[in-house]
């Protein structure tokens, strides 16, 4: 039997940042598995910024869509038909799966999938806290900056699904930790809900002052989620022989031309600029699992969301995530 699937695709590519002018919902069908296949029912869509670039093939392992080309991301997701052996009926599980209702897979490689393991985190934080944003913290924390006790520690993009946990892992090693966000509302989130020592809002006009204040003795490591001129600036606050994570460029995704930097600064710092790119750590998932979950379930690792329900709302909520007005890990519910 088929089964009507409703899915979004790319009407035309977004010039600046996305709207919702530049997705389309269609309805098409899908049909039950054949032998090495299984149907799956999506619960939970993540949306995330690395996604612009992947629509416009300027994200690694991404090629351009075109219209009519159905957009990538993942889900959380429910097996609801198998004649797969690994994946039986009920399991659990994060597969790349796209924006639509269901997903037909053989259980390649390619789909990513992962069976969801029982914890008291809600499903939805498999694709955050528990899910590729976590373990990007994760790794740009614990594998690469490493931060000792009393070093302080400035991640940007604060409240959001990496900086707050790149942030809360970073406390929970010692470091003093400043966020850096993009409203009064997203700093109380990082102050209050996450822990970190203070937050600075960069649409002070007086934000750089204020961040030096909270940073008395400098900064030694800064997780940078933002790139662009953003990164220059804070840059200027390093500490001799600091280190700095290169995580994401969110001010750069909706620009044709990106910001280009001097590095003299860098070398005169004596910098340390480390790269954290997710995929060289999926084989170390479980060993990230194994110390999140823990953490998560004591309430240690706090996380937040911003949810819709309804896949025909994901382009209006990728738009509000693409110009910065989420609160949260940005999630669809169906």
């Amino acid at each position: 039997m088929t089964k009507i699937n409703k899915q979004v695709q790319l009407e035309q590519q977004p010039e600046g940042k996305p709207t919702e002018k530049d997705f389309r919902i269609v309805e098409t069908e899908v049909s039950s598995p054949k032998d090495g296949e299984f149907l799956a029912k999506n619960l939970f869509l993540s949306l995330d910024p690395y996604m612009r670039g992947a629509i416009a093939g300027k994200h690694m392992g991404h090629t351009r869509l075109n219209q009519g080309d159905l957009i990538g991301g993942r889900c959380v997701s429910e097996v609801i038909e198998s004649n797969n052996s690994t994946y039986k009926v009920g399991d659990r599980i994060v597969i790349e799966s796209g924006w639509q209702e269901y997903v037909l897979s053989s259980g390649q490689k390619e789909h990513g999938i992962r069976i969801i393991n029982s914890s008291k985190a809600s499903l939805s934080a498999s694709l955050g806290v528990l899910g590729m944003p976590g373990l990007t913290s994760w790794a740009g924390v614990e594998c690469l900056s490493k931060p000792t006790l009393g070093e302080t520690f400035v991640v940007t993009a604060a409240a959001g699904p990496v900086g707050g946990t790149a942030g809360q892992l970073a406390k929970l090693k010692g470091a003093h930790v400043v966020g850096v966000a993009g409203s009064k509302e997203k700093c109380s989130i990082a102050v209050n809900h996450y822990g970190f020592d203070a937050c600075v809002n960069y649409n002070d006009p007086n934000w750089l002052e204020n961040l030096s204040k909270e940073c008395p003795r400098g900064i030694d490591l800064y997780f940078d989620n933002v790139g662009g001129l953003v990164l220059d600036q804070i840059s200027d606050q390093l500490n001799l022989y600091g280190r700095i994570i290169l995580c994401g460029f969110v001010s750069q995704y909706n620009n044709k031309e990106w910001h280009g930097h001097n590095l003299g600064k860098y070398v005169g710092k004596r910098a340390n600029l480390l790269s954290v790119v997710v995929y060289d750590y999926y084989d170390r998932f479980e060993e990230f699992l194994n110390v999140a979950i823990p953490l998560v379930e004591s309430e240690k690792l706090k996380y937040k969301e911003d949810k819709v329900v309804g896949i025909d709302l994901a382009p209006k909520h990728f738009s509000k995530l693409m110009s910065g007005e989420n609160v949260g890990k940005a999630l669809v519910e169906f």
